[in-house]
């Protein structure tokens, strides 16, 4: 059965309720996204994340079936969730780019989120939007902390910034960066202003995208960050480009 996650954030483990180091299968749903349940284990689900099909294990106390069918995406980084419809209330849910909301009543300047509360309502656009503009969309998550199988904007992994960035441009992509490396785009031949640059280092393989000729955007564990940074001192610590792509 499909659910629906009702948590800010909820991490999809390969094994449930692993504690100290993480496997590969680590990913990442964010509010209103959908995962399939196959069973019930214990305090957790077992199942699929629809959009990407990457499968894993969520703590079933996030995950609820009786939500509405989402009307708007969150597209700022983040954005408060509010008792009334009024930024003086005291905020009680932050939200993160990408939550997918269903829209039950607008004021002049909020939204109604069914279940939830009220949302400044510049924060969300239609949900069949696009934003092509995948450079401003991945500055969005600057400063945002490096988190190992995150994909929201309280903590975000390479290839998790790029499946987000590409979504909002309305391109569904892999999870990993092998499942991402040569799916979408153009090759070409040299990096250049908004491509999609894939590298192999020396802890596995990463990927940025080039913001301008010479600096890339990328979610890295090096500065434990979202940064910009010049291409050739990733390449000095080791990184090795493997592919371009323009998408």
């Amino acid at each position: 059965m499909t659910h629906r996650v009702i948590a800010p954030f909820s991490d999809v483990h390969g094994t449930p309720g692993v504690i100290g180091m993480r496997g590969k299968d680590e990913t990442q749903l964010i509010y209103g996204e959908t995962f399939v349940v196959e069973s019930i284990e214990g305090d957790w689900a077992k199942g699929h994340c629809v959009h990407d099909g990457y499968k894993g294990y969520i703590e079933k106390k996030h995950l609820s079936d009786k939500t509405g069918t989402p009307t708007h995406i969150v597209t700022e980084a983040k954005s408060h969730v509010y008792p009334e419809a009024h930024m003086k209330s005291l905020p009680g849910t932050l939200l993160s780019f990408g939550s997918l909301l269903t829209v039950s009543e607008t004021t002049e300047r909020f939204s109604k989120i069914e279940g939830l509360g009220w949302i400044y309502s510049k924060h969300l656009s239609p949900i069949d939007s696009k934003d092509t503009n995948i450079i401003e969309t991945a500055k969005k998550f600057l400063n945002t902390p490096y988190y190992w199988g995150g994909r929201s904007a309280f903590g975000i992994d390479c290839s998790g910034l790029i499946q987000l960035v590409m979504a909002r441009a309305g391109m569904k992509i892999g999870r990993d960066v092998s499942d991402q490396e040569g799916t979408f785009g153009e090759k070409v031949g040299r990096h250049r202003t908004g491509t999609i640059v894939f590298m192999k280092d020396p802890t596995g393989r990463h990927v940025g995208i080039m913001v301008d000729e010479d600096n890339m955007l990328h979610a890295n564990a090096t500065h434990m960050n979202t940064v910009i940074e010049p291409l050739w001192k990733v390449e000095e610590r080791g990184g090795e480009i493997t592919s371009i792509y323009q998408p």
